[in-house]
């Protein structure tokens, strides 16, 4: 939606209360509180993944706030500051114990807080009125009411169309995709979690006090009971929650049609409205604007579109190439060879009684490209997790460039230059392939604009040769690709140490040989240490400073490829005599 569009249809809007038609004037305020309401809402669940069925809470209690405070003869604006301000604050007090949990704990844990607010509404008589609630001056305030609902609206669209461009929102949209990736390309989640959550909080509050000023009452059923609680949450999913215009669009219909059903189909209205939501959510899941009649309708195609159809929509220049060689933004690690970058002392990990990595010891000197090899099970993705704290060591010491990384979360690991890639594939599934490496460029020590980053991006994805992608979702590439994405977003969090884990397994020989390829050039041209689990020996043989073999979570053979493949335990335990010959024969 253009402003050539936008604006006239603000100014239609600003101009109902000039009728006088209370009628109108009451139902366009409702869609407008709705409204702040439900996008509010989705900026948590929609941008970041966590449905809190209990957002009304914030409503209910910028209500009572607005109301003691205008009862007690605060001016309005006052009143709604204070509410505001004191629901922000609530907000980031509950974002401690709330953000503890995740998906239908988390859901069911906020729900909960409405019957407990209701309850305390009614037992903290000194305070609310209990059941009698509250009664504010008698004054009309409608349309005073109406035109900074409308304020707020207008100030809720250009928060939602900032954020879902801006680095917040890119961080919010990791975590609702992966919060354990997103740590570990160098995002902090907690401030981000507790700054998305406070800013949904302050606006659920500006409504409720709104709600409040023009209904001049309440009590703790109106602004608490679950009725009319999830009735905002509805509108959202059944347009499209996460979409730009989901929240508007499912706000005016099913306001719109409730109003109708109340006035044409008494004593049905409810199971009708309710049906209609259940058919939405079982033959649209993701709302009605993302079904595929929807975004071919041209009316109808720019209400469809996801968020990076509006941020990434432009062309990026291309990628800097010396030859035929592309030249990656990163800048040359001077290095000396005899001195170590990682050193792991007595690492062990345990799951109750099963050890899978057991008293760990090595040292990895700086520029080293090291192998490390051992049948499943033995404790190699283990131990990538445990140096990129991914998991917490049971016992041990890693020290990274002389630095202990006890104490470190894994956003600080990573951007004190650990980048991995995980054996399974863990990309950003619905952002894009350029996003998902425009997102470590965002973070850590770069810290670039979105606009910066997604330029930069097109240069590790045209070394990966995934360019011909670049505005495809991550979700729709191969098994191949999604490697590929993978090892481009480890390179693109500019890592002193990679951590490599199988890519290169069920590429074709050649393909192996120009994976082989990067994993020299990143070394030679980058300085970059490299640790590579994989069990294709004549792709280690090419590169491979030294091979580390596991068995059973500790170490069994260190040495050159050709002295690890002679070790009598490896050929034992691993490799058998035949199908070592036949591998390098």
């Amino acid at each position: 939606m253009r402003w050539s569009i936008a604006v006239p249809l603000i100014l239609l809007v600003s101009l109902i209360p000039v009728t006088g038609n209370a009628y109108w004037i009451t139902f366009v305020f409702g869609i407008l509180i709705a409204y702040i309401v439900g996008q509010s809402w989705d900026w948590v669940a929609g941008e970041m993944g966590y449905v809190n069925l209990g957002h009304y809470l914030f409503f209910g209690i910028g209500a009572y706030v607005f109301s003691i405070a205008l009862v007690a003869g605060w001016a309005s604006p006052l009143a709604i500051t204070a509410a505001i301000l004191f629901v922000g604050f609530a907000a980031m007090l509950l974002a401690v114990p709330l953000f503890r949990l995740k998906g239908d704990y988390f859901a069911f844990a906020t729900l909960a807080l409405l019957p407990l607010a209701e309850v305390l509404a009614y037992n903290l008589t000194s305070i609310t009125n209990g059941g009698d609630g509250i009664v504010l001056p008698a004054k009309q305030v409608l349309v005073q009411a109406y035109f900074v609902a409308l304020a707020i609206c207008i100030v809720c669209l250009l928060t939602t169309i900032k954020l879902t461009q801006s680095r917040f929102g890119y961080a919010l949209r990791s975590i609702r995709n992966d919060e354990q990736v997103a740590e570990t390309v160098g995002i902090n989640i907690q401030p981000y979690k507790t700054k998305v959550l406070m800013l949904s909080a302050a606006f659920g509050a500006a409504a409720g006090s709104l709600q409040a000023w023009q209904l001049s009452y309440i009590d703790p059923v109106t602004v608490f009971g679950l009725n009319v609680a999830l009735a905002a949450i509805a509108m959202v999913l059944f347009a499209g929650s996460g979409l730009r215009w989901g929240p508007l669009v499912g706000v005016v219909i099913l306001a719109s049609f409730q109003q109708w059903l109340m006035g044409n189909v008494k004593g049905y209205q409810a199971a009708i409205y309710g049906l209609i939501i259940l058919l939405i959510g079982r033959y649209m899941p993701g709302g009605f604007l993302r079904a595929g009649w929807m975004k071919t309708t041209k009316i109808f195609s720019s209400l469809t579109k996801e968020h990076y159809e509006f941020v990434n929509n432009t062309e990026f220049d291309r990628p800097m190439v010396s030859g035929t060689k592309v030249v990656l933004p990163l800048g040359s690690v001077s290095y000396s060879s005899n001195s170590p970058l990682i050193e792991l002392s007595n690492i062990r990990m345990q799951f109750g009684g099963n050890i899978a990595v057991n008293d760990v010891s090595l040292k990895i000197n700086k520029g080293e490209i090291v192998g490390l090899i051992g049948p499943n099970g033995s404790g190699k993705t283990t131990l990538f997790n445990c140096i990129s704290k991914v998991y917490e060591p049971s016992a041990g010491r890693i020290l990274f460039d002389g630095k202990d990384l006890e104490k470190l979360s894994r956003d600080q690991v990573a951007n004190l230059g650990v980048g991995r890639t995980f054996q399974i594939p863990r990309p950003f599934s619905d952002l894009t392939v350029q996003e998902n490496i425009a997102i470590p460029l965002m973070f850590g020590h770069t810290n670039y604009s979105p606009e910066r980053a997604l330029r930069e991006a097109c240069a590790f994805l045209d070394y990966v040769d995934l360019s011909d992608h670049l505005k495809a979702r991550a979700d729709s590439l191969s098994i191949q690709g999604k490697k590929a994405l993978e090892f481009a977003r480890a390179l693109a969090c500019r890592p002193r140490l990679l951590l490599v884990d199988e890519v290169a397994s069920g590429l074709t020989p050649a393909e192996v040989r120009r994976f082989a390829q990067h994993i020299r050039e990143i070394r030679d041209d980058f300085g970059i240490t490299i640790i590579w689990v994989e069990h294709i020996f004549s792709a280690l043989e090419q590169v491979a400073d030294r091979v580390i073999a596991l068995e059973q979570g500790s170490v069994i053979a260190d040495g050159t490829l050709a002295e690890v493949v002679r070790n009598e335990r490896v050929l034992a335990t691993y490799l058998g005599s035949t199908s070592v010959k036949q591998e390098r024969g």
